[in-house]
């Protein structure tokens, strides 16, 4: 059997997150909403299985319900994929800390920001002594701005800002103000391409948050991750994917309106205005 298909993997390195104050709109850490949450870091042995089957051409992103930079073993897991095109999304606090555990290590590094956020000036301060430290050294450096924050302080540190549609706390299967952009061919692209693995080594087909565990493929601890992406557990929800029958996937496909594709956060087109904070 093969990955065929494969083109992007989430890999939790901790489901844990150390953010001073949690992000109101993310559900991940809310364990009224992510009442599946555990707490704990990647097996490192678990880690290497991982890095051992995966082609160097897939994309690894460090994340799914945690930080990844609170993983103790962090220096050791990024220079286990050199050669990779991985990337952090972290909420920065800790970046200028990291610094020499990430700078060389990675391929990019995307840092999550918001209007509001209480430790703006913890964040803005850790972002701006990192990108000093490291210099023209790897990695890219991008701030991804979540939501309406068109006063945000990012615009001068010469770094690629992007931005996101503002997402539900209930889950970032459902999106503020407007729907997420649909690819052409009408099938998720998460769920062709882009799977997702808890620090446990529990396989999902994607990388929304997931309460109820719904969209669990598998369990590298008792099957490899080939027999889990070539399994019927997958095929069934791809083939119902593909026939336009999210209702018949995963139970968290039915009422998802991501598509895999993230769409950009555009004010001009501000309808259905959802209140986010709620």
């Amino acid at each position: 059997m093969s990955l065929s298909g494969l083109a992007q993997i989430n890999v939790e390195l901790s489901s844990r997150c150390n953010k001073r104050n949690l992000c109101a709109f993310c559900g991940h850490q809310n364990s009224v909403i992510n009442t599946g949450l555990t707490y704990g870091d990647m097996d490192f042995t678990l880690l290497s299985n991982i890095r051992q089957v995966l082609d160097v051409g897939v994309v690894v992103q460090f994340h799914r319900d945690g930080d990844p930079l609170v993983y103790p073993r962090l220096r050791d897991a990024l220079d286990l994929f050199a050669g990779y095109t991985t990337n952090l999304v972290t909420h920065g606090e800790m970046l200028a800390d990291k610094a020499e555990s990430i700078i060389g290590r990675c391929t990019t590094v995307t840092v999550s920001c918001f209007k509001g956020d209480p430790d703006h000036a913890i964040q803005f301060e850790a972002v701006t002594r990192f990108l000093h430290i490291k210099g023209s050294r790897a990695p890219m450096v991008l701030i991804k701005i979540v939501g309406d924050y068109p006063d945000h302080p990012y615009g001068d540190l010469g770094v690629q800002v992007i931005h996101r549609l503002i997402h539900q706390p209930t889950g970032n299967t459902k999106y503020a103000h407007r729907t997420p952009t649909v690819p052409e061919h009408g099938i998720c692209l998460d769920a062709l391409h882009h799977p997702s693995v808890d620090w446990q080594g529990n396989v999902y087909l994607c990388n929304r948050l997931d309460p109820t565990g719904s969209t669990k493929m598998g369990d590298l601890r008792t099957s490899t991750l080939d027999e889990i992406w070539n399994g019927h557990q997958r095929q069934y929800w791809i083939e119902a994917h593909k026939a336009g029958r999210r209702d018949q996937a995963a139970a968290l496909c039915k009422d998802c309106t991501f598509w895999g594709v993230a769409s950009e956060w555009q004010p001009s087109t501000r309808q259905d205005l959802i209140q986010v904070g709620a």
